[in-house]
């Protein structure tokens, strides 16, 4: 085929032996295709270099083929480790599937009952993907009612016509606490994240739970706010070392805090293990290559974004007939941190 000629659909299908409509159907998601006649398709255009006019299929279809995802207006949003394997996997799945993202900034804190409803009334998106969002958000409420295709990611909302992927936090810190018993620690200390984040309430809910569990002493005096944020974490961990009895572990809701905390031990003249334990949640890229290498628990944060963007395309294009709630599994990464 000569580089002057311009691949088109038909002529995929010429070579995959199928009719345009098979490929059509494949390349817009709209239909089943066998997965051999699937996988012969994807080779021949990787193959011949297609690339799909995406203007003409939004004017054809009427769709955008773009989807939404927010991401919080603050400094150095791209290069937190957590929100950029979220956009991984969100953007891996899109592209298999002839979307692409757009980034939405927003403020967590305020913004107009609307807003998210206008970003989809414009026809610039025609879903979207929430991340960082607070609790009880009114713009969540809005998007339901309006029925507008949206999932939240890594938030729990349990409504009518509100869509979530998240991870099972609770039990997330339960595995971290229950290890650290294991270990022989018994004073143990909490650093929550924004509590007006529904992760971040699992979490401590989830401490206390163990903790009662357990028949521990939870002292409240050592449940100190991180925000997670790891300056905020180092500032407010000096709190828990102001006394003669401090803790011998810190169980910390995301490993940037959990960084914030080791770095106030050392500086306090203290050694992570020996003398105080932590213990992070997230685990992001860099947690085991930390001196001392983080324990913490996994959460499947690109999967997250992958699931997301499966559910909010099969959305898209199938509709549903209720809410999904999915949560997906964590597992605790031990390391020398505790």
């Amino acid at each position: 085929m000569s580089k002057e000629h311009k691949v088109t659909i038909a002529d995929i299908a010429r070579e995959a032996g199928v009719s345009a409509m098979t490929v059509s159907r494949l390349l817009n998601g709209k239909g089943p295709v066998a997965k051999e006649t699937a996988e012969r398709i994807n080779e021949i255009i990787e193959r011949l270099g297609y690339q799909p006019n995406f203007l003409a299929r939004s004017l054809s279809s009427k769709k955008s083929m773009i989807i939404g995802v927010t991401i919080p207006r603050i400094e150095h949003a791209l290069l937190d480790n957590y929100i950029a394997q979220i956009l991984s996997g969100v953007t891996n799945i899109a592209l298999k599937n002839n979307y692409r993202i757009m980034l939405l900034p927003f403020n967590p804190e305020e913004g107009d009952r609307n807003e998210f409803v206008n970003w989809h009334r414009s026809k610039m998106v025609d879903g979207l993907i929430l991340l960082k969002t607070l609790h009880r958000d009114e713009r969540i409420a809005a998007l339901a009612e309006q029925h507008v295709p949206f999932v939240l990611a890594n938030h729990k909302y349990y409504a009518d016509g509100v869509n979530f992927i998240d991870v099972n936090n609770a039990k997330g810190i339960a595995l971290a606490v229950e290890y650290l018993v294991a270990k022989g620690h018994s004073e143990i200390a909490f650093v929550t994240g924004d509590l007006r984040e529904t992760n971040a309430l699992d979490r401590l809910n989830g401490f206390k739970k163990v903790m009662q569990k357990l028949g521990l002493p939870l002292r409240e005096d050592w449940i100190i706010n991180g925000q997670f944020n790891r300056e905020i974490a180092y500032r407010e961990s000096a709190k828990l070392f102001a006394d003669k009895k401090r803790p011998d572990a810190v169980v910390c809701s995301d490993d940037y805090m959990a960084i914030g905390v080791i770095n106030r031990i050392k500086e306090l003249g203290l050694s992570v293990p020996d003398d105080v334990a932590v213990t992070g949640f997230d685990d992001i890229e860099i947690a085991g290559f930390l001196r001392p290498a983080l324990t913490t628990v996994r959460q499947p944060i690109e999967n997250i974004g992958r699931v997301a963007a499966e559910t909010l395309i099969k959305i898209l294009n199938e509709g549903i007939k209720k809410p999904v709630h999915r949560l997906l599994n964590v597992k605790l990464i031990p390391r020398e941190s505790a």
